[in-house]
């Protein structure tokens, strides 16, 4: 980036069963963050913690619903669901 933080980039990830995450961000080619945005299900993803368990990495479920916050375990990982403008 500009900062010079590293190289960062912003990928959709699917696999061939059809589950998908909106977002996967890497930096300098590794697998950082995963990032679903959902109208207004506060229910975790089922797509987003089969891929969080497969790549051992945060991730973060957007809803565009306000006051919603909270954190869900997801084996060794945290799943952080949050408003979407407070994120």
């Amino acid at each position: 980036n500009d900062l010079g933080l590293g190289d960062f980039s912003m990928h959709y990830i699917r696999n061939k069963e059809k589950e998908e995450v909106d977002f996967l961000i890497c930096k300098d080619h590794h697998p950082t963050l995963l990032i679903e945005c959902k109208l207004s299900d506060e229910n975790v993803s089922s797509s987003l913690i089969k891929f969080q368990n497969k790549l051992d990495i945060p991730a973060i479920q957007l809803v565009n619903k306000q006051h919603v916050g909270r954190i869900v375990t997801n084996q060794k990982n945290k799943i952080l669901i949050i408003s979407a403008p407070r994120f």
